[in-house]
């Protein structure tokens, strides 16, 4: 349909008129499909061709809109919006008559829902339409255009019934028609409207495929007033949250204008910080609860490998940060570098590539053949990745019995190996008992002391009997409470030898230390006293004895044990 105009005559046309002719007439013969995605205050249009089932994105351009133009993302006033997108398209020079819409995800209601396994896929839109089904939604199905996917999750039991779950997307029919009556005004005829969960799911799906049965991929998409969380499996999405944003990424006219700056004054340093774990403690937080709520509730054990999109994805050291907070394996993608996009044209001084997740998404969407044919490098689409560390002190779940086996084996090892050293010290003691010397002595200290002194007097007094001209012993010097008795057995034993005894040197001074030293010295004396009286021929040499005595006398200050 298009938009009327007064009647003119052939003279009245001007070139003005002439070019809009043949712009109108290109648009309607044009295979090309406009993308336009609305969102909370701007407006990206693009043109999207498939030629060799390869897609081409070209003429990207974004446009400010003022706040009161959208109320929850839909347009005001139809006519006013109309006739703003027919001229941008015109402005821009953008061919094509057929248009595809991206809505945001947050004017339209999804949830999981279960339906009976004996309804298959086909008529389970009609169930759900029945108001006797007796599934509860807080919406008006009638009144709604909706579409129901199934998922691979498992299926649940209530009352000897088993449910299939399906993914339900629903948008209310008024918001729908104002959308129609919109591009009415703008001379557009519309093929697809599409909610950006889905266009996401576009955009990830050669990593959604991929997916192992453990697995659950979960995109993050970090924008300007909110993330976005959804959950995919291998069916497509299954959850989807808001959260509250992080720290915003420098817009383009931002990290221009530092550029500047730090070329006009090298010495000022840059205003931008790296992001850092505080700046995303509180969406760390959100995204494990939410996940870790989603596994509960579904009584599912699988693990999610996350990735991040949008504008404010670009911090440097995103991907690590988040990967070592909620450790799981984080990546980075980069929109222009799908591998099932062909080229994407835009100006990167006035377009972000990262902001371009969506509708690169809806254009996908348009491709109606699977292909692999000049496909882009893989490596260009994840650009970073951070793979997440296996915990060393991660302990696997046994029961008690186990857990006391484990905890007694470390015992019994190291009993073994103390056993094997002994045996080894034993075998080596063995080899070397041959030629070997005789043991030293026994020592006896203490208590048997009084013994062997005892023996050693016994054995004295036999030899002494049979002796004559022997010099006399050296004398045994005592210390301790037996030295009293050891003396007086010796005194006794030098007056029986003495009797006997003739022509003999008198024996070596007794050096005494202590104070017994007096007594011993006053009974030597007595004893040569009477010795002398029996003896004749000696008395010279008793005599020169006690000169000599007197005449020298020994230094025993040495000897002073006490």
């Amino acid at each position: 349909m298009t938009l009327s105009t007064p009647k003119k005559k052939i003279g009245d046309y001007t070139f003005e008129d002439l070019k809009n002719f043949f712009y109108n007439l290109t648009r309607k013969i044009s295979s090309k499909i406009i993308l336009i995605e609305i969102g909370n205050d701007f407006l990206n249009i693009a043109v999207a061709k498939c030629q060799n089932k390869q897609l081409f994105i070209k003429k990207v351009t974004s446009q400010k809109l003022p706040t009161e133009a959208l109320e929850k993302f839909i347009p005001k006033d139809p006519v006013a919006f109309g006739s703003m997108i027919l001229g941008v398209l015109q402005e821009n020079k953008i061919p094509g008559q057929r248009v595809a819409i991206l809505l945001p995800s947050d004017s339209c209601y999804t949830r999981l829902i279960e339906i009976p396994e004996n309804i298959d896929q086909d008529n389970a839109k009609e169930f759900l339409e029945d108001p006797s089904s007796g599934i509860q939604i807080p919406i008006s199905i009638n009144n709604s255009d909706f579409d129901i996917n199934p998922t691979s999750l498992t299926k649940i039991k209530f009352e000897n019934k088993a449910f299939n779950k399906y993914f339900l997307t629903s948008i209310p029919k008024k918001n729908v028609n104002l959308i129609l009556n919109t591009l009415k005004n703008a001379d557009l005829e519309l093929c697809s409207l599409q909610m950006s969960h889905i266009c996401l799911a576009n955009l990830l799906e050669t990593e959604i495929k991929n997916l192992k049965n453990n697995q659950l991929l979960i995109s993050v998409e970090l924008l300007d007033e909110f993330s976005q969380f959804i959950i995919f499996d291998t069916s497509g999405p299954i959850l989807l949250k808001r959260f509250g944003s992080i720290r915003n990424y420098p817009t383009i006219e931002e990290r221009l204008s530092i550029n500047k700056e730090s070329e006009n004054n090298k010495k000022k340093t840059n205003n931008y910080l790296p992001i850092s774990k505080l700046d995303v403690k509180v969406l760390t937080r959100e995204i494990k609860g939410a996940f870790t709520n989603f596994l509960h509730d579904n009584d599912l054990d699988m693990e999610g490998n996350i990735f991040l999109s949008g504008r404010n994805s670009q911090h440097k050291n995103l991907v690590e940060v988040l990967g070592e907070s909620l450790n799981m394996n984080v990546s980075l993608v980069s929109p222009v570098g799908n591998p099932r996009l062909r080229e994407f044209d835009y100006d990167p001084d006035k377009i972000d590539q990262f902001s371009m997740s969506r509708i690169i998404g809806l254009g996908i969407s348009l491709l109606r053949e699977a292909y692999i044919e000049n496909l882009n490098d893989k490596d260009n689409f994840v650009i970073d990745k951070y793979v997440k560390v296996e915990s060393k002190n991660k302990t696997p779940k046994v029961d008690f019995k186990n857990q006391e086996h484990n905890k007694a084996q470390p015992i019994k090892l190291e009993e073994k190996k103390v056993e094997e050293k002994k045996l080894e010290e034993k075998k080596v003691e063995g080899k070397g008992k041959t030629n070997e010397l005789p043991p030293l002595p026994d020592l006896k200290i203490g208590s048997d002391k009084k013994k062997v002194e005892e023996k050693k007097l016994e054995e004295k007094k036999v030899e002494g009997k049979g002796k004559t001209n022997e010099l006399p012993p050296l004398p045994d010097l005592k210390i301790g409470s037996d030295k009293k008795k050891v003396e007086e057995k010796k005194l006794e034993e030098k007056k029986v030898e003495g009797k006997g005894k003739t022509n003999e040197l008198p024996p070596l001074p007794d050096l005494k230390i202590g104070s017994d030293k007096k007594k011993v010295e006053e009974k030597k004396l007595e004893e040569k006293k009477v010795e002398g009286k029996g003896k004749t021929k000696n008395t010279s040499v008793i005599g020169d004895g006690e000169k000599n005595k007197d005449s020298f006398k020994m230094d025993t200050t040495f000897l002073d044990v006490d």
